[in-house]
């Protein structure tokens, strides 16, 4: 596998959207840090089906607070899940753990299991063939519709945001998962089929890419990896998806970033975004491949 990579503007000389999306970076970090504070309940609602075990928390708008395989956690909570915005003239980052751009203000949450709906009750676990939980909310003047369907071991997350009026939005993260820091290697494939593939722990740094068509993370002491796939990608006038890992102490975490820097968003401008998650047990020799076709039964799931 090759290991060309674009650079994310932490070394060397950023393009503007990169260098604005690494800045970001840098001040999230330093806002992740000071809600590991947050005095708000951490209630969490725990969802199950074919092994797979999410918890999603109330106190953060429903974003997810952890992912489980068989009992190994995958997703760690150390730190956000769910979509990030920026919007500096509400004061910064606004979304799932963070308040620095204000609360996010859910304004109506429901879960079906198996077809039928159900009540959200704190601290409840659920457990089915298929469980959807939809939420609608608003980051600043940025309306989202976020759906989070549990089926049989693959987690899908569908992510539509709207402006309700004209709005500058530096970053959009509508993607994020911090995974478990005993993850030592990752790989992807780019959608021009190039495979790149590298270790975690030898930096803290995060390399923007453009987009891949799906990556995966493996745990080697508990034998089990994650692959996270693209189904659909935000398209759109002067839109660019990026994605890429950054590699810290307390988490790997991968971030998809939709890149519109600087420009208002219009009133009524629409973009979404689908991917799909599934967990998986390998060898250490070999978990490569079992990626690379867990990656493929995504696309046909």
């Amino acid at each position: 596998m090759t290991t060309d990579r674009r650079s994310s503007g932490w070394f060397g000389s950023p393009t503007p959207a990169t260098g604005v999306l690494a800045v970001a970076l840098v001040v999230l970090l330093a806002a992740t840090a000071a809600h590991a504070q947050d005095p708000r309940e951490e209630t969490v609602v725990t969802l199950r089906s074919g092994g797979l075990s999410v918890e999603v928390q109330r106190a953060y708008s429903w974003s997810i607070q952890k992912i489980s395989h068989r009992g190994v956690v995958v997703g760690t909570p150390s730190g956000a899940f769910g979509m990030l915005a920026c919007v500096p003239v509400a004061g910064g980052w606004i979304g799932s753990m963070h308040t620095e751009g204000g609360v996010e203000r859910v304004e109506e949450v429901s879960l079906i299991v198996d077809g039928e709906s159900v009540e959200v009750d704190d601290g409840a676990t659920y457990t089915g063939e298929r469980l959807v939980l939809r939420k609608r909310s608003m980051l600043d003047k940025l309306r989202l519709e976020a759906t989070l369907t549990l089926t049989d071991g693959m987690l899908t997350q569908h992510h539509e945001v709207t402006a309700t009026e004209d709005v500058v939005v530096t970053v959009v993260y509508p993607f994020m998962f911090p995974v478990s820091s005993e993850a030592s290697r990752w790989m992807a494939v780019s959608s021009e089929g190039e495979g790149l593939d590298g270790d975690f722990g030898v930096g803290g740094t995060l390399e923007w890419h453009d987009d891949w068509t799906w990556t995966g993370a493996f745990i080697p002491d508990r034998a089990t990896g994650v692959v996270v796939r693209h189904l659909a990608r935000a398209d759109g006038e002067d839109v660019t998806t990026l994605t890429g890992w950054w590699d810290q102490e307390r988490h790997r975490k991968l971030y998809v970033a939709w890149d519109k820097v600087a420009e208002p968003w219009p009133e009524g401008l629409t973009l979404s975004g689908e991917i799909a998650l599934r967990c998986f047990e390998a060898p250490e020799i070999g978990w490569q491949e079992m990626a690379r076709q867990v990656a493929s039964e995504l696309v046909a799931e």
